[in-house]
């Protein structure tokens, strides 16, 4: 693996999307789930309409579980992990550094793992930007406390 090519390729990727997605769940839940909870309890809607898996959407567990798992996570996850690893090459070749990165002195071996390295650190970059997304949501909510208490 090559350190000076995976800092280059780093530096071009951010997931502030995944981490705005994040934030916004838990504010929602602060907001509005006491209200949907009574709604859902008032037997308008069936039972099943309130859970998913293990998971309680009435939950602050629930919720941020809810948010990882949303199409909307998953997409944006995946566009940018396969965008990114679609144009990697094809992005170098465009703008004319292929010749140059290759030119140096790794094999292209070194320069495709090189690649998968940073496409792999970038997924998991965006599953933390979600992840603290979702606890910077929680105390800006002021319901970060539900959090503390639900893991003990």
């Amino acid at each position: 693996m090559n350190g000076a090519l995976l800092r280059h390729t780093w530096r071009l990727q951010f997931s502030i999307a995944l981490a705005v997605w994040g934030f916004l769940l838990p504010v929602i839940y602060a907001r509005f789930g006491s209200q949907f909870k009574a709604l859902m309890e008032s037997g308008i809607l069936p039972e099943q309409f309130t859970r998913f898996g293990s998971g309680d959407v009435f939950t602050l567990p629930g919720a941020i579980a809810l948010g990882f798992i949303h199409p909307i996570a998953i997409i944006l996850t995946s566009v940018f992990a396969v965008g990114f690893s679609a144009t990697a090459v094809a992005g170098e070749r465009q703008r004319g550094t292929l010749e140059v990165a290759l030119a140096r002195p790794i094999s292209r071996r070194v320069f495709y793992l090189s690649l998968l390295a940073a496409s792999f650190g970038f997924i998991a970059i965006s599953t933390a930007a979600l992840l603290a997304g979702g606890i910077s949501g929680a105390t800006f909510a002021g319901v970060v406390g539900e959090l503390c208490r639900s893991s003990g």
